[in-house]
């Protein structure tokens, strides 16, 4: 099982190694992607996309809402094991599936595509926040993959208590 913030962290980290690939190779071969007029505009809507799809994923409308999947969790008799973030923070199958994608779609048809990955980035960015701060709330741990027929269903455990620098309870 993977903890889901996790999971999120570690998608947002996959496609910012894919862009950091695929914008090099893409100025080298084709030239600049963004031209220096148009560059405020792609960020503003780079920043207003991420705001939104969060601000909505945040709120309770059917389709949209992150709230309602996290709070359908089902529980967890314990706790995994968690795995550190920082052992396996990139996702092989997602960097080469997308590192493909956003090559092909440069070089065919248009340079700026290289810069593709920073959107969806953003966006996990964003449910990585939300549900990290579903977990302060509710003192719960979201996790995936308990279910094998459906690894994309929630659970949650208790969130353990905290412990003090030299391992002790607090107190």
């Amino acid at each position: 099982m993977d903890r889901y913030v996790h999971h999120e962290l570690r998608s947002v980290i996959t496609v910012l190694a894919v862009a950091a690939v695929c914008v090099p190779v893409t100025a080298v071969s084709q030239g600049a992607l963004v031209s220096w007029s148009g560059l405020p505009l792609f960020v503003l809507g780079l920043i207003g996309f991420a705001t939104l799809a969060t601000l909505l994923r945040g709120t309770r409308i059917k389709g949209f809402s992150e709230v309602l999947d996290f709070e359908a969790a089902v529980p967890l008799e314990e706790a995994p094991v968690e795995a550190s973030l920082l052992r396996r923070p990139v996702n092989p199958w997602l960097f080469t599936m997308t590192t493909a994608a956003t090559l092909g779609f440069a070089f065919a048809l248009d340079p700026v595509a290289a810069l593709f990955p920073l959107w969806p980035a953003l966006a996990w960015l964003g449910q990585a926040w939300l549900a990290a701060d579903w977990e302060r709330r509710h003192g719960k741990v979201l996790w995936r993959g308990h279910d094998p027929d459906k690894p994309w269903r929630l659970s949650f455990s208790p969130r353990p208590l905290p412990r003090t620098a030299t391992g002790a309870l607090p107190g």
